[in-house]
């Protein structure tokens, strides 16, 4: 079996800690990329505590370093619930520290709304599931942090069933990208309550010379990118990526990631039928990972064009999924209801 050593990147919070910790470790604590001449990472992660109240408070967070214009960008979001003993959500709340990707689009004010909305009063339950969508919550990261919400609930509820205390349960999970030799490396780590880390890695090589964006910003394939993932530097799982006439290059990469998603719910929990997983490794986020770190590399003295790829990925079928990927009045107010340009005041 083929191994490899690759760097393993750091956790952000590392441990259960008071929350007022994690917000600001998430925030504002120190991270040191491998790449020190494009550094980027992406980091998540979700903490539950009860309180002395019976209440569950949950915090799920999202935090991106990259390089733009020569200068490192930081970004943080997080969501703060609440939940009580019997399972409803009686809070819901963007935290004040948010500063959304595509600047003052990005409203907390209206992105709170409408989680509150969706939220608020619902019953933590399986049936909830229905209701994550990026769709609903007009924003991909938070979307995306809602779904490690999900199933760190249920992994916690399954610990409490299991004859466990019900105080706390912990998990992060934080991609590393880096360039080499015309290869792209994305580098992870995993940690859950009471399981060792687990490393993981995706490499795809020679993919700057296969890959191109067209004039929308859209990522193109213009031949097969060999992919491998590696877990704990073994080998699992190896792919070309290719792209058919009339098929999207990101249906053979979203093939390839649920494969390495199997994989690493395989060697964490042997047993977890569950279709979400709280990891970065899922497609829809993985995907966009991997076309940030690109398009940023390919097009480092461009910053207007990055911009450009980056709404591209918040605009599947070339129609805005995300408030920060609308690109006029109009769409505003066709595709997010109640969205008002006082928000951007």
């Amino acid at each position: 079996m083929k191994t490899a050593n690759f760097p393993v990147p750091k956790l952000i919070v590392r441990e259960p800690l008071d929350l007022e910790i994690i917000r600001k470790r998430v925030a504002y604590g120190n991270y040191s990329c491998t790449d020190k001449l494009v550094p980027m990472i992406r980091a998540r992660g979700t903490n539950l505590q009860r309180q002395k109240d019976g209440n569950l408070r949950i915090i799920g967070w999202q935090r991106d370093i990259t390089r733009m214009r020569k200068q490192d960008v930081s970004l943080s979001f997080m969501i703060h619930l609440t939940v009580s003993p019997e399972g409803l959500i009686l809070e819901a709340a963007v935290d004040e520290l948010f500063n959304g990707g595509k600047g003052v689009l990005c409203s907390r004010e209206y992105l709170e709304r409408k989680l509150k909305e969706e939220l608020e009063g619902e019953r933590f339950d399986r049936k909830l599931a229905a209701r994550l969508r990026f769709d609903r919550f007009k924003c991909f990261h938070i979307y995306e942090i809602m779904s490690g919400i999900y199933s760190s609930y249920f992994m916690y509820r399954q610990q409490v069933e299991e004859g466990g205390t019900g105080a706390l349960f912990y998990e992060e999970d934080i991609v590393d990208i880096y360039a080499a030799d015309g290869n792209l490396y994305l580098t992870g780590l995993q940690a859950f309550s009471g399981k060792e880390e687990l490393s993981y890695t995706v490499v795809l090589y020679d993919v700057f010379n296969h890959i191109t964006f067209d004039q929308e910003g859209y990522m193109k394939l213009k031949s097969p990118v060999l992919a491998e993932f590696y877990l704990n530097g073994e080998l699992v799982h190896t792919d070309e990526i290719y792209q058919k006439e009339n098929d999207y290059i990101f249906i053979r990469m979203q093939k390839f990631l649920f494969v390495c998603v199997e994989k690493l719910k395989a060697e964490l929990f042997p047993d977890y039928a569950d279709k979400m997983m709280n990891t970065n490794l899922a497609p829809g986020a993985f995907i966009g990972i991997i076309m940030q770190a690109i398009g940023i590399r390919s097009f480092s003295n461009n910053f207007n064009y990055i911009q450009y790829i980056m709404t591209a990925m918040q605009r599947p079928r070339k129609r805005p999924g995300c408030i920060g990927a609308i690109l006029n009045e109009e769409e505003a107010a066709q595709h997010f209801e109640g969205f008002d340009l006082s928000y951007l005041g």
